[in-house]
């Protein structure tokens, strides 16, 4: 496939995008990394899919503009797939299609998670095609919990954070496109883990 993998922001992505792009070539796909995101606004018919391990905001000067945000959305909407890593899908915040979109994730300044440390995944649908070969795993992480999620999402994995279920994975349909999101990859090591690259993987065989 060939992927245009969108970063920067506020978040430890100097150490993941590297480990991220190279787990994902190794694999046989094609990468363009963008910090800008201007290609959001132009021609992304030559995109298999669009890959965010990214957090925009106007506080850090990197939000989409309209011509980002419209050329974004109609992409997905007209049958292109969307691959959301981690807080990607916070992105934008005064954007309400960004959550219709990647069918939810983390609110800014509402949505929360223990500290960064162990805790266990559950794979709640192990028939769910990115579930293929994995099975319930430890990682060293952040589990989100507080989530906006779309109602119609299927989600196939969670953790437990005070005796609750917590979707860390789901699937999505936006328009003619196909959106997987994938809660988990803080940091570097996080995305080293090789049960979330085995995720990552299969989400792009999903949605190729």
């Amino acid at each position: 496939m060939n992927l245009l993998l969108v970063t920067g922001g506020k978040h430890p992505y100097e150490e993941s995008t590297p480990v991220l792009q190279a787990f994902i070539e190794e694999a046989g796909h094609t990468t363009t990394v963008s910090e800008s995101a201007a290609e959001l606004a132009g021609d992304l018919s030559g995109f298999d899919a669009i890959v965010l391990n990214t957090l925009r905001q106007e506080v850090t000067g990197n939000d989409f503009d309209d011509a980002q945000r419209s050329g974004f959305e109609n992409y997905v909407a007209s049958g292109g797939s969307l691959l959301s890593i981690h807080i990607s899908a916070a992105s934008c915040p005064e954007w309400s299609q960004m959550k219709k979109i990647t069918g939810g994730g983390w609110v800014l300044g509402e949505s929360w998670h223990p500290p960064f440390g162990w805790f266990e995944v559950f794979i709640e649908n192990a028939n769910h095609p990115i579930t293929t070969g994995v099975s319930n795993f430890w990682t060293y992480d952040e589990c989100y919990c507080g989530l906006d999620l779309q109602p119609e999402i299927d989600a196939f994995m969670h953790g437990v954070v005070e005796g609750d279920e917590k979707p860390l994975g789901w699937t999505h349909q936006f328009g003619k496109g196909k959106v997987a999101n994938i809660a988990l990859g803080h940091a570097g090591s996080s995305q080293q883990h090789p049960q979330f690259q085995k995720l990552i993987l299969n989400a792009l065989k999903y949605l190729g």
